[in-house]
């Protein structure tokens, strides 16, 4: 009787920690309905409206993507840059420099890595520097 009173402490102990870990880590679903779809992803950084558009896309992973960065009326003093990342996860630097082309959008090329995991939610944060960082978060095709 006391064997099976410690396997179901054990064994609700195992869950409870298993449902802790995930909950601690997990940082929110990407909403797919618009990352398969988005041709430019639009947000903001500071009060600088950012758009970036990502191609191909859905971006593959380990193959070189175009990233076209346009920050309309960007008085910064350099050129912005992506970070790519993955939520929760310690990825080491995976930076695009981005140049600034004749028609005033920041273009850089850059590679998703294939997660181990087999994750496919990404991060890409572009900073405009003096006018503060933004995130997008989208599904990287396989």
């Amino acid at each position: 009787m006391w064997k099976n009173r410690r396997r179901i402490v054990a064994l609700a102990l195992l869950i409870g920690a298993t449902i802790y870990i995930s909950y601690r880590f997990w940082d929110g679903p990407v909403d797919r309905r618009h990352s398969e779809t988005a041709g430019t992803l639009r947000g903001v950084a500071g009060g600088q409206e950012v758009l970036l558009s990502i191609t191909p896309w859905p971006p593959p992973a380990m193959r070189e993507v175009d990233f076209t960065v346009s920050l309309p009326g960007y008085a910064g003093t350099g050129s912005p840059y992506v970070d790519l990342s993955m939520a929760g996860m310690e990825m080491g630097r995976n930076r695009v420099d981005l140049s600034r082309g004749a028609d005033g959008r920041y273009r850089g090329t850059g590679v998703f890595v294939r997660c181990p995991s087999g994750m496919h939610d990404w991060e890409a944060t572009v900073t405009a520097p003096g006018a503060g960082k933004a995130v997008f978060r989208f599904a990287v095709a396989d």
